[in-house]
């Protein structure tokens, strides 16, 4: 028998040139704050102007932040808040990919409660003092990856303590999320691969964790997956390819968002979590992709006939002689195809004996026994040995 559970009070507005929307929706404040990446890119693609004009036929006021960075760090965080407090702005917009919005997210929280962010911290070194409230935040997405739009999370890194943890709370589902495809045909081949693997795994990791207990999570998932397999492909060699593109943020934006928002990821995103704390050059995609295939591979134990599903999923027949393989090779499979399977850690600057402190962390200081589902809790032994098999 199975059951549902559902909670996704984000309002979407998906499709080709919804954008222009902007001049006219109901929006939840008056002066708003818009983040952006320290790159300038949405400035150069002329797409910030675009937001600022749209708002100002609004009547909306804007200020842009423009300090955030891949890994978003608690420091901007909290200059952020400050900032806003002084401009009198009344509500967040994540203009860009995961890092703006999750900056947008983290910055609410602080403009309605006090102390420091790490103060509300769950794990590691955090405070963990309860979230009850967040200013309005509203997302403009321009990459198709990280399902922040509609789930609520967000990632921040401590730049002190090198901690990257969640902050989770219902208070910092977006308000709207603007899901325009037409804003992602310019995201370079590198950035869409690593964005799309990061929904791949969002997508898989869930239907593991929902072990089929609830049915709108496995048809998210399904229907999340078949689409990376045929489209993620298609958008990395060609762009600009709108119909692609539809079919990932779809994926991405709405599916992966709202298995999120319903069932935990695995350890294998808080193992990616603590590589991007440690290395914050490491790009959050890049850090899953390092240690993918090894991830399975050991926790395919666990799992054998829903990997043979999500290999299914993928294209990959199930075999009665070798139980499990399916999502390991449908995952292959796709890696050499994307050119993604030669990726390695030491072109992100890091040793093979950094594996030990990426192990220890992960395990100690990230809350890790709250994710798995497994019959038994990754150690800091088999993090280690799943990172080392990994390394190249």
């Amino acid at each position: 028998m199975f059951r549902v559970d559902n909670y996704t009070p984000t309002r979407v507005v998906f499709g080709v040139g919804r954008l222009e929307e902007l001049a006219t929706m109901e929006l939840p404040g008056k002066k708003a704050m818009i983040f952006v990446t320290a790159d300038g890119l949405m400035e150069k693609l002329g797409i910030q102007k675009r937001v600022l004009d749209l708002l100002k036929k609004n009547n909306v006021e804007a200020v842009v932040y423009d300090k955030v960075t891949p890994n978003p760090m608690r420091k901007y965080v909290m200059e952020a808040k400050e900032i806003a407090k002084k401009e009198g702005c009344d509500f967040f917009i994540g203009l860009g990919g995961g890092s703006s919005i999750d900056t947008a997210k983290a910055t609410s929280v602080m403009l309605l409660n006090e102390g420091d962010l790490w103060d509300y911290a769950y794990a590691g070194t955090g405070g963990r003092k309860e979230i009850k409230v967040a200013a309005p935040i509203m997302t403009i997405t321009t990459t198709c990856g990280t399902g922040t739009e509609t789930d609520p999370y967000c990632v921040i890194t401590n730049e002190e303590t090198n901690e990257k943890l969640d902050f989770a709370v219902e208070a910092i589902f977006p308000r709207v999320s603007i899901i325009d495809p037409e804003l992602m045909t310019s995201l370079p081949r590198t950035l869409t691969l690593y964005q799309g693997f990061d929904c791949l795994f969002h997508l898989a990791e869930c239907y593991i964790t929902n072990k089929h207990e609830n049915r709108l999570v496995d048809i998210y998932a399904e229907d999340g997956i078949k689409a990376v397999a045929k489209w993620l492909p298609v958008v990395a060699e060609d762009g600009a390819n709108l119909e692609g593109r539809v079919h990932m943020s779809y994926a991405a934006n709405i599916l992966a968002g709202y298995t999120q928002s319903l069932i935990n990821c695995t350890s294998h995103h808080i193992i990616g979590q603590t590589m991007g704390g440690l290395f914050p050059n490491v790009a959050h995609g890049a850090s899953l992709i390092l240690v993918a295939e090894e991830y399975y591979k050991h926790v395919r134990k666990y799992c054998e006939q829903i990997f043979d599903e999500l290999g299914e999923m993928m294209g990959v027949s199930a075999d009665a002689n070798d139980p499990g393989q399916g999502f390991i090779t449908g995952l292959v499979n796709l890696l050499d195809k994307t050119g993604m399977r030669d990726l390695a850690m030491s072109s992100f600057g890091i040793a093979k004996e950094d594996c030990t402190k990426i192990a220890d962390m992960t395990v100690n200081n990230t809350g890790i026994d709250d994710m798995d589902r497994y019959p038994e809790s990754l150690t800091v032994a088999d993090v280690q040995d799943i990172l080392e098999k990994s390394y190249k």
